[in-house]
């Protein structure tokens, strides 16, 4: 992936916009017959089509092979929507490892109460379009609703072999699985609300033979988008907490390297566990 460039300021940014030559011309052959594209050329191609560049910090952090777990905050605003925040995620993963950039974001199933104008969407075209991006791009889509339990182990069983299967070369030897990302949030509100119930367990799921969990922090500053990383880590858990108990755990110990990343102004939900962490 290439550089940022220093001609590029990083500055005041409105809005992000899809290059409309993709958008109209290329993209949606790729998604009517569910052709592979690269996410992280594809990033890329978006985000210098709408300099400045986001800053990146932290790339160091990033493990340079191998997989792992993206754990961040649900970032948008009018004008940065989350899924650029996830592309300037996933572009700085690629640069900081040229050798293996792509990553697979799990993503909802749907959007709900959407309209164009006046006229509300159903939801079932929305429902297909995402499943083509999980398509395309080697997404896992999660569903919205906690009843479709079938469709959520599903999810868990696509997305641990994505992190954890090993592929063999021409060789025959073997190779480490690719990184996965995640917003536990499941929507942004500016401030860190509290992480959707069940997402601490799914990612204990995600991990437990061994990925780390590599958090980064999403926020605006000067006017420019910021992606920063912090330090991989594994996550630490009671063996004798109860399902619920244990879920909560991780939602926190997540968050809140997630949250550390952050200004203080957007510690939310996660005040005082944040500020309780700096202290030790």
């Amino acid at each position: 992936m290439p550089d940022q460039d220093t001609d590029i300021p990083i500055g005041s940014h409105e809005a992000y916009n899809f290059p409309r030559r993709e958008l109209f011309l290329k993209f949606p052959f790729n998604l009517l017959f569910g052709i592979k594209r690269s996410f992280a050329a594809d990033c890329w191609y978006t985000l210098r089509s709408n300099p400045p560049l986001p800053e990146f910090i932290g790339l160091e952090n990033v493990p340079a092979d191998g997989s792992f777990v993206v754990v961040g905050n649900h970032y948008e605003r009018p004008g940065v929507e989350m899924y650029f925040a996830g592309m300037a995620v996933a572009a700085a993963v690629a640069q900081a490892r040229p050798a293996s950039p792509e990553m697979h974001w799990i993503i909802t199933s749907e959007w709900r109460g959407r309209h164009f104008g006046p006229f509300p969407i159903p939801v079932w075209p929305i429902r297909w379009v995402f499943s083509r991006i999980a398509r395309v791009y080697g997404f896992v889509t999660m569903p919205q609703r906690e009843e479709e339990t079938a469709g959520r182990a599903a999810a868990l069983r696509q997305a641990a072999t994505i992190i954890n299967s090993p592929a063999g070369n021409s060789r025959g030897q073997r190779r480490e699985g690719e990184p996965v990302g995640l917003m536990p949030e499941a929507r942004g509100k500016g401030t860190l609300i509290e992480a959707m119930p069940g997402s601490g367990l799914f990612l204990r799921m995600l991990t437990k033979a061994g990925a780390p969990v590599l958090p980064v922090g999403l926020y605006e500053e000067g006017g420019g988008l910021v992606v920063k990383f912090g330090e991989p880590f594994q996550l630490q858990v009671k063996h004798r907490a109860g399902r619920e108990e244990e879920d909560r755990l991780v939602r926190e110990q997540a968050m809140v390297a997630v949250g550390r990343l952050l200004p203080e102004r957007m510690w939310g939900f996660y005040a005082d566990a944040i500020a309780k962490s700096l202290e030790r």
